[in-house]
């Protein structure tokens, strides 16, 4: 199982990092501060799920997953975000995401994220 994790915030992937590990030792992990930098990393290595922020700095995470979803349907996609508002939360389900989680992430939220690694 190989997951991608895309945020801008050093602490939100260590974070994952130490707890997706504690939970899952045996995951592969990748890791980038930008939806650019992600988006290379999905080329090369085509994670089975991704990770991502909405509001990063150069590309974002909508169109991080725009850009995926293009070529590919099926991979799982869960959304970290600040922005709660309904109208992205809309936007960012009708491209097929799998979760969308609020920040500020807690164990409780990697936990969920463990389970849809299961799947």
């Amino acid at each position: 199982m190989t997951i991608l994790v895309v945020d801008d915030s050093i602490f939100v992937r260590q974070f994952m990092k130490k707890y997706l590990l504690e939970i899952n030792p045996s995951v592969e992990l990748d890791f980038a501060a930008s939806g650019e930098e992600g988006y290379d990393i999905y080329v090369e290595k085509h994670p089975n799920l991704v990770i991502t922020d909405l509001l990063m700095p150069g590309m974002g995470g909508q169109a991080f997953i725009e850009k995926i979803r293009k070529t590919d349907k099926k991979t799982k996609i869960v959304v970290l975000s600040a922005d709660i508002q309904k109208s992205v939360k809309d936007e960012i389900a009708a491209l097929r995401v799998s979760a969308f989680l609020n920040k500020p992430i807690n164990k409780d939220s990697v936990k969920f994220i463990a389970g849809l690694i299961e799947e």
